[in-house]
């Protein structure tokens, strides 16, 4: 029998909805009844969470499939953003409470004047209110209980390409103005348009955000909110893990080298000579096309020549056999 609703998909997250609760409503719609936690519960989680204010792309992993979470979270990501220029708020977003005011007399070349300095490998200092965790407690949840906030250190990041989109829109003591940005992983666009107003000498926040993009995966290509409880929608979405990385190379695996890494066994010293020399990661692939494992190259200790390992081993398709998934919920 084969093992159902095991895959990615592309989620076009809708505005006010979390990441978590995307998730929650996929894992519902594919194991109604079925325990969250403990033995015998559906795995299901996401690759790079979404703010509630934000629209756009989200990757959903199902099954075994959660494994993949680690790789995925490292692909660039692509945004449209709305940047209002001319008010703060606490979380950096149109969600938080405006915190104060400053000068709007700006225009788009204005903006487009300073992006020069947000292109590139830059330092940015994370919002204050995020997920980022100090003492094994995330920040939002420090600063909601009124304790004293960690002060945050900035961190590399890369911006590869950031641009205004149009004419910039004055009212009423606000400037808003829509960009594009393209950005590594580990890039906050609230933390951008803190910093992008600073440099126009006023204060700013994200007022509208949508992704358009992880890596090689699009926006247009995903499934609407609303089908997320229709099952044979979600079914026919979803893609083979062996797809959640087009860009690595594949090592075709014969029958008994797949079930050697199946039941544990690491590569052999060869495996190496088969893999492209400019590879970190390959995806190792049976005569059925199913995605065995995700092989990287790896040092085997000082002096001693590179070797590939084994980073994450998926069960066979037509069954659930081997470890259990850690969920990434």
């Amino acid at each position: 029998m084969s093992a159902p609703h095991r895959g990615f998909l592309l989620i076009d997250k809708p505005r006010g909805v979390s990441s978590h609760g995307v998730v929650e409503t996929v894992r519902r719609t594919f194991a109604p009844g079925r325990r969250r936690r403990g033995a015998g519960r559906f795995r299901c989680g996401h690759a790079g969470t979404l703010d509630p204010l934000a629209t756009g792309l989200l990757i959903v992993l199902c099954g075994p499939e959660t494994r993949l979470s680690r790789f995925l979270l490292g692909h660039d990501k692509r945004y449209d953003v709305t940047l209002r220029l001319g008010e703060a708020t606490d979380t950096l977003d149109a969600d938080g409470v405006s915190t104060g005011t400053g000068g709007v007399d700006f225009d788009a070349d204005d903006v487009a004047a300073v992006l020069d300095d947000f292109r590139g490998d830059i330092e940015q200092v994370p919002p204050t209110i995020s997920a980022l965790k100090r003492g094994g407690r995330p920040m939002y949840e420090i600063v909601r209980r009124g304790q004293v906030v960690p002060e945050l250190e900035g961190r590399p990041v890369r911006v590869h390409e950031i641009g205004v989109c149009g004419e910039a829109r004055r009212r009423e003591g606000i400037c808003d103005v829509d960009l594009s940005v393209h950005c590594s992983s580990g890039t906050y666009v609230r933390s951008l348009a803190r910093d992008i107003a600073a440099a126009l000498g006023t204060v700013g926040h994200v007022l509208a955000l949508r992704r358009t993009a992880v890596g090689p995966f699009e926006v247009a290509d995903a499934l609407a909110a609303a089908r997320l409880h229709d099952i044979e929608a979600l079914d026919s979405a979803l893609r083979p893990s062996v797809e959640a990385f087009p860009e690595w190379p594949s090592l075709s695996l014969a029958a008994e080298e797949a079930e050697d890494l199946r039941r544990g066994v690491q590569p052999g010293p060869a495996w190496l000579e088969r893999v492209p020399e400019t590879a970190r990661f390959v995806r190792m692939v049976d005569a059925s096309g199913d995605l065995v494992a995700v092989g990287e190259r790896a040092s085997a200790g000082e002096g001693a020549p590179e070797v590939l390992r084994t980073a994450a081993v998926f069960p066979p398709s037509d069954g659930e056999r081997g470890r259990e998934p850690v969920s990434c919920d």
